[in-house]
């Protein structure tokens, strides 16, 4: 009986070794294994890096992206595998809002702050040739075209938070921010030197609103607006606070 025993706790012992084996994640990933899988969907995702980058950093970026959108939903289990050069497979706890997780984690999350042009209307812009500097962008919900400059004055990077809440004054869903030292720096230098002049603030590139500069800003802090409803705050606020995908991830397989 000794002797069975012995040999039944080496065969689970190799069992379990080679079952980590497969489960623990290359350089870059969490370094840590989870010997059971979660048992509900499975997502294929797939990335393309910015410009042709590094396809297999941007594969460890988006991971560490998804990592903390999933968290922030609530989604405490779950397993994240490469696949090839530029794949992700995503295994799911049964419980998981599917649709929700899907939408969370493959939107880019690209926040941009910009100036919007003044001296042309973008209906000119859209029967023409719009001007070197700027492009035309349409807002969420409404498409209404904005003319817009095509070179951001801050970007998502330079926040340190974000968080739905509520508007004071219209007590509708909101997204407030905050900015690092050197944001809220150049956020109220570009207020005060923009005061009367309105601009875009954009999200994968929609307009989200687009507020006349009324006073500079010199706080560091802001609300985004966009007759969000509470769902959409809250997983818009993830998005932004967890950091920009590094490149285009997409659904290609849902098991």
């Amino acid at each position: 009986m000794k002797a069975l025993a012995v040999v039944v706790g080496i065969v689970f012992a190799v069992a379990a070794a080679a079952l980590a084996a497969v489960l623990v994640f290359p350089s870059g990933f969490r370094d840590y294994v989870i010997l059971q899988p979660p048992g509900g969907p499975q997502l294929v995702l797939q990335i393309e890096a910015d410009d042709g980058g590094d396809v297999e950093r941007a594969v460890v970026d988006s991971f560490n992206v998804i990592d903390r959108r999933l968290k922030d939903l609530g989604v405490r289990r779950f397993l994240a595998q490469p696949q090839g050069n530029d794949r992700i497979l995503l295994s799911l706890p049964k419980t998981a809002d599917i649709n929700r997780v899907i939408e969370v984690t493959t939107r880019r999350g690209r926040l941009q702050f910009r100036l919007i042009e003044v001296n042309l209307t973008p209906e000119q812009t859209v029967r023409g040739e719009p001007p070197a500097h700027v492009e035309v962008l349409y807002g969420r919900g409404d498409r209404k075209p904005y003319m817009v400059y095509k070179r951001s004055v801050l970007t998502g990077r330079d926040l340190v938070d974000a968080q739905a809440s509520f508007d004071q004054r219209t007590n509708e869903p909101v997204i407030s921010f905050r900015f690092n030292a050197d944001g809220a720096r150049r956020f109220a230098q570009v207020t005060q030197e923009n005061v009367g002049k309105p601009f875009a603030i954009v999200i994968d590139n929609e307009v989200m609103s687009a507020p006349v500069i009324r006073e500079p800003i010199l706080g560091g802090s802001g609300q985004i607006s966009g007759a969000f409803t509470v769902e959409q705050a809250n997983d818009m606020a993830i998005l932004l606070r967890s950091g920009e995908l590094p490149g285009k991830l997409t659904l290609i397989e849902q098991r």
